[in-house]
């Protein structure tokens, strides 16, 4: 059965309008992050061996031209966007964040180490959240503790701000929190949290609420012992291009889990514990919702992107490099096109490898195209799933895509 969504389609003349009224600035609340220029899509990319990473710039109009392979190096890493300014996530045994301009995304303005002197194995930073221009929060994968940061300074030494103490979640004295991904909403930092212990066995998952005036913790009354918010799912925010997004026409925030695997070391298969799905947090009372309980029926759930109240957009996966493109409603979690009750993929993106999703300023959905010998990005109108553009190509896998001038 297949649902219809309500929209409008968006003409090249529309998207242009968009476009213009995104490179007014008079017209946008922008604390210091909207810029007088048109879009960009900055994208993460990775390659098909893990041999290699760097970063490109798209333009969201035609012909899409791509500014590709900046500072290649290594590739763990994660490119987000801030006003004029990208930074460079450099993970596991990296430890550097480095900033770059719009204008020159291959200079680095500086780059500084994610570690503190006294920190005995990789912080592997995996996110910086920000409150304002001058105040962000790193989060540090493999430490007990966040960085306040300010990303506006030059100098090395004024970079850390502050820190912020998570060792609480850890599940023991030997492990850290695993923390993966923050939002701020309405003066609130949520940090999501894996939580592994020595033997990468995944305990429950948590969210932490922090006051982002203050930097101190909320208690949100949702555990008897912890201050933050268990989740129902495990191994949430896996895949690189996956956040925690607040949508404020729904007041929620989303949080996608793929949930926790088995392996067995006599044939070295993962088997899926389906104990993931797509949760909901009430960023004011900070309860939680799961919309999607995941099984062999709908798959693990790895990333999502919210287009309207009516419908949005996740990845599921059936195992590596076997995944497919969903539509559900943001407000229940129903798949919205079945067969005989078993959620159908959008046409001719099914079993295939998607690796990343996200949706341009005209609700253009932008869907990352896994591929050893021609990866790229695939543009879809949301109104009917048809290929506005069949590939956009790209030296590497696109691991993770963001836009500029949009929050």
């Amino acid at each position: 059965m297949i649902q219809p969504v309500h929209a409008c389609r968006l003409t090249s003349a529309a998207l242009a309008a968009l476009i213009l009224a995104a490179c007014d600035t008079s017209t946008i609340e922008d604390d210091g992050f909207v810029i007088d220029e048109a879009p960009r899509a900055v994208v993460t990319t990775q390659a098909d061996d893990f041999t290699s990473g760097a970063h490109a710039l798209v333009d969201i109009e035609v012909p899409y031209t791509t500014t590709g392979n900046l500072d290649a190096g290594e590739s763990d890493i994660s490119v987000t966007t801030a006003g004029e300014h990208l930074y460079k996530l450099r993970r596991f045994n990296l430890d550097t964040i480095t900033k770059y301009s719009l204008d020159a995304p291959a200079t680095p303005i500086w780059q500084f180490s994610t570690l503190d002197a006294d920190d005995e194995t990789s912080a592997n930073p995996y996110d910086l959240a920000f409150a304002a221009v001058d105040k962000a929060y790193l989060l540090r994968y493999g430490q007990p503790d966040a960085w306040i940061v300010d990303p506006s300074v030059t100098a090395e030494a004024d970079f850390k701000r502050g820190e912020l103490d998570l060792s609480a979640y850890s599940p023991n004295a030997s492990t850290n929190p695993n923390m993966t991904r923050g939002i701020v909403v309405d003066g609130k930092l949520f940090i999501a949290m894996q939580r592994f212990d020595d033997s990468f066995t995944a305990y429950d998952a948590y969210v932490a609420v922090f006051d982002t005036s203050t930097d101190t913790e909320i208690n949100t009354s949702q555990d008897p012992i912890l201050g933050g918010i268990p989740l129902p799912v495990r191994n949430p925010l896996t895949s690189d291009d996956a956040d925690l997004i607040y949508d404020a026409s729904l007041g929620l925030i989303y949080v996608v889990a793929p949930g926790s695997s088995s392996f067995d070391p006599d044939t070295f298969e993962s088997t899926p514990n389906y104990d993931g799905g797509l949760v909901t947090i009430d960023p004011v009372t900070y309860e939680t919702t799961l919309l999607i309980d995941d099984s062999a029926t709908t798959g693990q759930i790895s990333d999502l992107v919210i287009i309207n109240e009516q419908l949005a957009y996740v990845i599921s996966s059936a195992g590596f490099g076997n995944n497919g493109l969903y539509r559900i409603n943001p407000r229940t979690g129903a798949f919205l096109d079945t067969d005989g009750g078993a959620p159908q993929p959008v046409a001719g993106l099914g079993g295939t490898s998607l690796t990343a999703l996200t949706a341009d300023i005209g609700q253009r959905l932008w869907v990352g195209r896994g591929d050893g010998s021609n990866p790229g990005i695939t543009i879809l109108d949301t109104l009917d799933d048809a290929v506005v553009q069949t590939l956009i190509p790209l030296s590497r896998n696109p691991a993770r895509i963001e836009f500029t001038n949009q929050p």
